[in-house]
This record gives C-alpha cells, sequence and structure tokens, in this order.
C-alpha cells in the first residue's frame, strides 16, 4: 500500500486488490496511453455522488455549481487527465512516440468489454482518499497484438498527368 500525501490536509492511500467484483462504482473514466507496440488503458471508477463531488470540486480551480453535473465531470475528468499525463511522461522517458487520449465517461456496464481487447496484463486498486472516499482503478496493458488495420500496398497508381506552370 502507498500512502500519498495529496495537500496538506488529505492523506491518500492506493492498494493492489485481487478481486476485481470489489470495483462497484457506477461510472468510470477512461484514458488510453498508445505507441507502436502497446496500448495501456487507464480506467478510473467512482461514483456520481455527493460525497465525490464535494472532494473533487473544493479541490479544482474551476468553478462548479452545486447542482451541475457537467462541471463536476470536468473537474474530474481533468483529475484523471493529470494522473494518466504523468504516466505518460514517465514512460516517455523509455518509449517514444507515445499518444493519449482524452478521457471519456462510460458506465460500468461498459467495463465487462475491457476483456475484447486481450490485455496482456490486468491489475486493480482501491485508493482511499482522507479515510472515507473510495475509488478504484483498473490498469490495462494491452502488448503486441495485431494491428487492427491492414493496408493494400500492390495497386499500382494511375497517372492522371502531370501539372504545368508557367
Amino acid at each position: 500500500m502507498a500512502n500519498i500525501t495529496v495537500s496538506p490536509d488529505d492523506i491518500c492511500e492506493i492498494e493492489a486488490i485481487n478481486n476485481p467484483e470489489e470495483i462497484s462504482e457506477g461510472e468510470f473514466s477512461v484514458l488510453t496511453i498508445s505507441s507502436t507496440s502497446f496500448r495501456l488503458l487507464t480506467l478510473f471508477h467512482f461514483n456520481n455522488n455527493a460525497a465525490t463531488k464535494k472532494y473533487f470540486e473544493k479541490n479544482s480551480c474551476l468553478d462548479a455549481e452545486a447542482e451541475d453535473n457537467g462541471a463536476f465531470l470536468d473537474i474530474f475528468q481533468e483529475f484523471c487527465n493529470i494522473c494518466c499525463g504523468a504516466m505518460n511522461r514517465e514512460l516517455n522517458q523509455t518509449y517514444f512516440f507515445l499518444g493519449m487520449s482524452t478521457p471519456y465517461i462510460l458506465l460500468r456496464q461498459c467495463a465487462d468489454f475491457v476483456s475484447a481487447l486481450d490485455p496482456g496484463y490486468v491489475n486493480y486498486y482501491r485508493i482511499t482518499i482522507n479515510h472515507s472516499l473510495v475509488l478504484h482503478a483498473t490498469l490495462c496493458l494491452c502488448d503486441y497484438s495485431d494491428v487492427d488495420f491492414t493496408v493494400d500496398t500492390s495497386e499500382v497508381e494511375d497517372n492522371t498527368g502531370e501539372l504545368e506552370f508557367f
């Protein structure tokens, strides 16, 4: 278990878990870091409830109305983006030409379809902030899988003429 101080008043505990059935949050944010040889998916699971909204809104520099769900989702996705950006910077020290996706939100039921990507590595984490707010994260590494498109290079190029400049 890792303890991380988020701010002087916050304690964040991160613990690997073995049972993905423990993950019960209703939604998750998906971010992808891709290279030519792997794709790393990071899923941040959360409940869209008052406690989660209050924590992320109070720790954001963005203005959010108490009942504005869109603002909360923007704030939460920015948090996820910052976490993923930190991973991307660390990976960039070893792997070149990395691309990072924009975060997007999916419902819990969609998590079951991550296995269709055939990840070579999956790990689950419980994230506890201030001993009360619980989130989960899933890391999936899809490594050296087939490229999901093909290019036919056998076609002969038609010569349609030359462009002349006068």
